[in-house]
């Protein structure tokens, strides 16, 4: 998917919530990944699905419908623990208003998981993420130990960081 691909099935699920929910309920969703990258036109790479964080699990059977993806909520460990404080509105349909996650905090839940196709992510974002906050976020314990991260995962994910900052921060300590 593209960003109008995306674009479209956000407002497609938010037609769908108008119709399956009264009242004057409304929910927000935040949008991470790939597709967060996408929509902030960041990259332009196509993404199989929306990964979709922190929503509302009425949500969850109407989201499969429009790829999005909830799966994501398994790997919360990986995103700061004020992620939501950052997130960024995006667009707002009539039941849903759609965020994406901050630049930093997707940074950070790239260089946890450390597959290839987030480090290639990682490398075109580079001369865009907020380096103080990037360390902030991935030097702060209160950040990443508060969601519970084991000292195993909180080590490695040091390491992957160090790895990252050393390579790509413009001004290398």
């Amino acid at each position: 998917m593209h960003k109008e691909d995306i674009f479209n099935r956000m407002k497609l699920l938010d037609e769908r919530v108008d119709l399956e929910f009264e009242g004057d309920i409304c929910f927000d969703l935040i949008i991470v990944g790939g597709s967060a990258l996408v929509l902030r036109e960041y990259i332009t790479r196509a993404t199989d699905d929306i990964d979709v964080l922190d929503f509302d699990n009425r949500l969850s059977k109407l989201m499969a419908l429009y790829d999005m993806n909830g799966d994501v909520n398994a790997f919360i460990f990986s995103f700061p623990y004020n992620y939501q404080e950052r997130s960024q509105e995006i667009w707002s349909g009539k039941r849903i208003k759609y965020f994406t996650a901050s630049l930093e905090d997707i940074a950070i839940s790239k260089i946890c998981s450390n597959r290839d196709k987030d480090i290639e992510d990682l490398e075109k974002i580079v001369d865009r993420i907020d380096w103080d906050l990037l360390d902030k976020l991935a030097n702060d314990e209160d950040e990443l130990r508060l969601i519970s991260m084991s000292d195993r995962t909180y080590s490695d994910f040091k390491a992957c960081y160090n790895g990252f900052k050393s390579r790509y921060h413009p001004c290398k300590d």
